[in-house]
């Protein structure tokens, strides 16, 4: 979407995106990124956070399942130049669910290739490696001085430190381990419409009360995204937020199959959308 000074339009987004409790103003850039590497990270990014405790993700916790329970901690997903912001109520926590740790018996868990930049009295800066994307964890509050954010820091990552662990994001560079799930980040068709399916996030988990999963294509049908519908009215809206209203995606198209499904396209991708009554 072309960036816009019409107060209208971005009164409508803010509506539909949940951006009105944005703790930082500023201006308003497009709804999505372009830099194809973002995209990749992006991608990746929305399938980690698309997960719940019946669809886990493959590198999340096997017992804690952090990265499934993100969402409830999040005030809005927003592009900016350069980076994608992310606030929310507890940035320190949102990173430590996000950075990779080994799991003895699990392997990788975490986003593989994401790295501490450096943290704030309200921001963590975030980079993953292999694509180079950023990301940035903006907190709603500020805290008072460094020492206080420095404890904080350390009550909230310091489990990936048990038992004399070294976590891999203490790595200045990827390790083997993490380059195994070089295919998580790859460039795919799909890329484009789950980083643009992330940045629609927000109004499915709260003004809709849902929470979906991502389930990624197999040898017998394409990607999809599932959820428990509250209604059979929940499909719609869902359909109107992505292909018809203002904060649609460009290019994206809906063919309905039943009143709770249909599949969603965007260029040579497509996804099965599923609302479970």
């Amino acid at each position: 979407m072309p960036h816009t000074t019409d107060k209208k339009l971005s009164r409508e987004l803010d509506r539909l995106l949940h951006l009105g409790r944005r703790p930082l103003a500023g201006p308003r850039h497009p709804v999505d990124a372009t830099d194809p590497r973002q995209l990749a990270f992006q991608a990746m990014l929305f399938e980690c956070l698309m997960s719940n405790r019946e669809h886990p993700h493959p590198l999340d916790h096997p017992r804690k399942n952090p990265m499934a329970s993100i969402s409830g901690y999040l005030n809005a997903i927003v592009h900016q130049p350069g980076h994608l912001e992310i606030h929310t109520n507890t940035a320190y926590r949102i990173a430590s669910r996000l950075l990779p740790i080994r799991h003895d018996h699990h392997g990788v868990c975490g986003i593989p290739g994401l790295r501490l930049i450096d943290y704030s009295c309200r921001r963590v800066r975030l980079v993953h490696l292999p694509t180079g994307a950023r990301l940035d964890l903006v907190d709603w509050y500020r805290w008072q001085g460094t020492d206080i954010a420095d404890m904080v820091w350390q009550q909230e990552t310091g489990w990936h430190e048990r038992n004399g662990r070294s976590p891999l994001w203490h790595h200045s560079g990827l390790t083997e381990e993490e380059a195994a799930h070089r295919t998580r980040w790859a460039y795919t068709p799909s890329t484009p419409l789950r980083s643009a399916l992330l940045m629609r996030s927000m109004p499915l988990w709260y003004r809709h009360d849902l929470t979906p999963a991502w389930l990624p294509a197999n040898a017998t049908r394409p990607d999809q995204l599932v959820w428990d519908a509250h209604s059979v009215n929940d499909h719609s809206h869902i359909v109107d937020l992505l292909v018809h209203s203002a904060a649609h995606i460009p290019g994206a198209t809906y063919r309905a199959t039943t009143r709770r499904s249909g599949t969603l396209e965007l260029g040579s991708s497509r996804a099965e959308l599923i609302s479970n009554l």
